[in-house]
């Protein structure tokens, strides 16, 4: 990853006090201000959380998820098949 160096204005007192604040958990204010501005892309946000989690995680379009879905219209759904639904749909998730 390329990294860019930026230059901002921010008010003295308030970089000291980060800058403290950051130093006691272990961070520096570059790393802070960098994820913070990650943090304003959702997608970053899932990619770091399953980064986090150390999960494999695969994102699917509106179109994939409707398609992938049972049609259970003027269908009587079981209690079985209902359970079997929610069993796989928690398997994908764990």
């Amino acid at each position: 990853m390329v990294k860019a160096k930026i230059t901002v204005s921010v008010d003295k007192g308030v970089v000291d006090t980060a800058k403290i604040a950051l130093l006691k958990r272990g961070r520096t204010l570059s790393d802070f201000i960098e994820k913070s501005l990650r943090s304003l892309s959702t997608a970053q946000i899932l990619d770091d959380l399953c980064r986090e989690l150390k999960l494999e995680c695969e994102y699917m379009s509106n179109e994939e998820v409707e398609s992938k879905r049972p049609d259970l219209r003027g269908k009587v759904a079981s209690e079985v098949e209902v359970r079997e639904i929610r069993r796989e749909r928690l398997s994908r998730v764990l």
